[in-house]
């Protein structure tokens, strides 16, 4: 058995608050590239929809799934960050005076927890008839969990 720390991404919660939130939306692109999928032009739709997905899930079931607080996460259609919070405690985010606060600010998810949804996503990127899943469509291990929060 390693004794080795195992190796972490950390995800802010407030960027769940955010347009610009986790990178704009790239957070993950950079250990992507890294691990296994640099062979994908990052210009191409292939791309920025498997890119996008693999964060939006990530966050939907390691992070949302982490804070304490009642929230409803959802995905956006944008060129920004595609995974926000419309809703924190039974309140709409636009009905704080302030921005809510989200705890913990900060939760750790491992990178191999991140590699393996990454590598269930990319066989899983295009539909029977041979077109790209969109980032906007849950997979069906995303699905289960939202229905399980309430989200959806």
């Amino acid at each position: 058995m390693s004794n080795r720390p195992i190796e972490t991404i950390e995800f802010e919660t407030d960027h769940l608050l955010s347009k610009w939130g986790f990178a704009d939306g790239t957070l993950l692109d950079e250990f992507l590239r890294e691990n296994g999928y640099a062979h994908l032009d990052e210009t191409s739709e292939e791309w920025y929809e498997f890119s996008r997905r693999v964060l939006c899930e990530v966050v939907e079931m390691f992070v949302c799934t982490q804070i304490h607080n009642a929230i409803k996460p959802y995905r956006v259609l944008t060129s920004h960050n595609p995974i926000r919070v419309y809703e924190v405690d039974g309140r709409h985010v636009t009905d704080w005076p302030e921005p809510p606060t989200l705890q913990p600010f900060t939760i750790a998810v491992p990178k191999d927890v991140i590699l393996e949804t990454a590598v269930h996503l990319y066989a899983t990127r295009f539909t029977d008839t041979g077109e790209l899943v969109s980032y906007m469509v849950r997979s069906e291990w995303g699905t289960a969990v939202a229905q399980q929060h309430g989200w959806e």
